[in-house]
């Protein structure tokens, strides 16, 4: 009885250290199948974050594709006037070279000997013989028909593109002086070619001295 007790307890156990056996591999299972599952939504998460990256990438190679092209800084054009004869040559108006510059006002400034006051022009750029003929015809002392030519500082304020500029010039003023019967001489305007750009603040200076090198008369 005693030898079967024994035995009893001798299976009892070996039936408890098989069962806690038993119990270890499952919970090897479990853990390897927990640690399967972390290693697959770790491996999803970078993939994930992989193809965020190249749609980040996408998105910004197209930006840069169709982004407009940076404007290149470029010195604005210089001011250079034209004139057209008018009224007979009584008149010059004046325009500039260059479409997209607008001319807002204009100061004129003739020889002293001609003409001592400046003539401020706004929104009408021209240049008027009625302005100067007097002086001018007195300057050159010249009773017969002939072509000369009167140096005139202009300074322009215009926009290009909504920017102002401001230019100093000095201009020559083709002319032909005529001679009327018991009326004295009168000034017929021409045209007007240019002579200096980039003037400094001696505009007048620079118009004397440009005067007085033509020698009228």
């Amino acid at each position: 009885m005693a030898q079967s007790t024994g035995l009893f307890l001798i299976a009892l156990l070996l039936l408890r250290a098989d069962s806690g056996g038993m119990t270890k591999i499952k919970e090897t299972e479990a853990q390897r199948t927990r640690r399967r599952w972390i290693t697959f939504g770790e491996t999803v998460a970078v993939l994930a974050l992989l193809i965020s990256a190249a749609s980040f990438w996408d998105a910004h190679q197209d930006h840069v594709r169709n982004a407009p092209a940076p404007k290149v800084a470029t010195a604005p054009v210089a001011l250079v006037l034209t004139a057209s004869v008018a009224d007979d040559g009584q008149r010059l108006d004046l325009h500039a070279a260059h479409a997209d510059q607008v001319i807002e006002t204009q100061t004129l400034y003739f020889p002293a000997s001609v003409r001592s006051a400046s003539v401020e022009t706004t929104g009408n750029a021209r240049i008027e013989a009625g302005w100067f003929e007097d002086g001018l015809v007195k300057a050159a002392k010249a009773a017969k028909p002939a072509v000369h030519r009167i140096a005139v500082g202009i300074e322009t304020s215009y926009t290009t593109d909504g920017t102002p500029h401001t230019d100093r010039a000095v201009y020559d003023i083709g002319y032909t002086l005529h001679s009327r019967f018991l009326r004295g001489s009168s000034v017929q305007l021409e045209g007007i070619s240019l002579v200096a750009r980039r003037v400094g603040p001696d505009l007048r200076a620079r118009v004397d001295a440009r005067w007085h090198a033509q020698a009228p008369g």
